[in-house]
């Protein structure tokens, strides 16, 4: 059940309806009798770029998304946890979707992007292998090493456009 679907206030129990709320207005759900809004905000995500090898012989490390026809790859890593600090959680993402344990080096960037019917920010980190060997986990039912030059058509645009800031870093490099 989306929040434009929610009937009743979580805090009251009274009616919601959609009207404008926030600066600059926009359509939330709001209690008709307490005044509690229930924002709409973008859902924020958590992702690591787990590279090795550098310059041209950069490679990434990409999951397979189980049960995707055809093959979707991804970043590993989650939607944050109200309580989750960042790099707590992308550590404990990348542990859970590949057993790695990663050193967390710089953001790579922030990208917009949609997952599951909601608009998400795909925060996204470099990070290398600090320990273990990859392997699908959970979600991912395989984990690969590709060329930074060539790697396989991937789940979700914010990785497209992850996989592209790394290349333009890159290139600057050289």
């Amino acid at each position: 059940m989306t929040a434009t679907e929610l009937a009743f206030c979580p805090r009251c129990a009274g009616a919601l309806e959609v009207r404008d709320a926030g600066h600059p207005a926009s359509p939330h759900p709001a209690c008709t009798a307490c005044g509690f809004v229930l924002w709409q905000n973008l859902k924020p995500s958590i992702e690591a770029l787990i590279t090795r090898g550098e310059g041209a012989r950069t490679e990434v490390l990409l999951g397979r998304l189980a049960g995707r026809e055809p093959a979707a790859w991804d970043l590993p890593g989650g939607f944050l946890n109200a309580d989750d600090r960042l790099h707590a959680a992308l550590r404990r993402e990348c542990k859970r979707e590949m057993g790695v344990d990663v050193t967390i080096h710089d953001l790579l960037g922030v990208f917009e992007d949609e997952a599951f019917g909601s608009r998400i920010i795909s925060v996204v980190y470099l990070c290398t292998v600090a320990s273990g060997e990859p392997y699908g986990a959970d979600i991912i039912d395989d984990a690969r090493w590709f060329p930074i030059a060539v790697t396989p058509a991937v789940a979700y645009a914010a990785v497209d456009e992850a996989l592209a800031a790394l290349r333009v870093r890159l290139a600057r490099a050289t």
